[in-house]
């Protein structure tokens, strides 16, 4: 193996094993970030939103980026499956098997996909939301709420749509709670949010479907890259009659691969992270919220702004 190919495995190792980590953290500030600008119908600042819409901004670059990575350990994952049944499998069934499997990959790249429009066009919508309490001109911020709601509406159809989605989404939006604006919410943002609050929140919900089945798909994908690629590039080249042409490399690589899933139980409670902020974005509307509160989370995601870097960096 050269050296830009090996460093080039290196740096997907360790970008494995640090997602496993901060995965769940980079999802609640995402999340987080799609509430802030509620906090201007609580009582919250202007002042105040705007940190929480300028560290959202960040958030959402951050969780695009663990989106589509998401879709390349499904790749990843099940190219190792082919390659490991290759070698027993008849022409035909290598032809059967590449194309169901591809059928797969295309399944769930097809739901990132729509998931990085659908985070997108939430994060759009709350900045729109707080464009309409704060406009002189609610009629035309309307206009923009109500193009950005007609998107994510459709997004949101398309998601709900997909085979991998489809079976779960009636459990999951089954138990939509009736949602008591606050008197502090007045005029066009209160007409806004008496016509979409539910909706709004129904949104939430799939996003954290979503990112449960794909939490347990990248867990799932993580352990069989470390099965396969153990027995690929660890186990067959040490017990081959050929010497390892590299000592240091295969050291390191299976340093790499031992430990790439030491950390895979901190993504158990990303979907329940959804869970709460998608409960705290009823809170908020309903003036149950403390900027006490909002002020721990904004330094939370401050203080997580750095981990996306590093990730992107990587």
């Amino acid at each position: 193996m050269g050296s830009g190919e090996g460093n080039n495995s290196n740096i997907r190792f360790m970008l494995r094993k640090e997602i496993t980590i901060k995965y769940k953290f980079v999802i609640r500030a995402s999340i987080i970030s799609f509430l802030g600008a509620s906090l201007v119908a609580c009582g919250a600042s202007l002042r105040e939103y705007k940190k929480f819409a300028n560290a959202g901004q960040e958030y959402a670059t951050a969780l695009d980026t663990l989106l589509v990575t998401s879709g390349n350990y499904a790749v990843d994952a099940s190219s190792e499956k082919l390659l490991s049944n290759r070698v027993e499998d008849t022409v035909k069934d290598r032809e059967e098997m590449y194309i169901e499997i591809t059928k797969q990959d295309k399944q769930w790249l097809m739901l990132i996909g729509r998931m990085r429009q659908h985070t997108d066009l939430l994060k759009r919508y709350f900045i729109a939301l707080e464009n309409l309490a704060t406009s002189d001109a609610p009629t035309q911020a309307q206009e923009v709420t109500e193009d950005i709601f007609t998107q994510l509406n459709n997004v949101s159809a398309n998601i709900q749509g997909n085979p991998l989605v489809s079976d779960g989404t009636g459990s999951a939006l089954s138990e939509i709670p009736k949602i008591i604006l606050s008197n502090k919410i007045t005029g066009a943002l209160r007409k806004e949010l008496e016509q979409r609050k539910e909706t709004i929140y129904r949104e939430l919900a799939i996003q954290e479907l979503v990112l449960e089945l794909l939490t347990t798909e990248l867990k799932n994908d993580l352990k069989s890259i470390q099965t396969n690629q153990e027995e690929r590039l660890l186990f067959r080249p040490y017990t081959a009659a050929d010497p390892i042409s590299d000592a240091d490399a295969w050291i390191e690589r299976r340093r790499n691969i031992l430990t790439m899933t030491l950390s895979i139980e901190a993504l158990n409670n990303a979907s329940e992270s959804a869970k709460d902020f998608k409960e705290a974005f009823q809170l908020l509307l309903e003036d149950k919220f403390t900027i006490a509160r909002a002020n721990e989370l904004l330094s939370e995601i401050n203080s997580l702004v750095n981990i996306a870097e590093e990730i992107k960096n990587n």
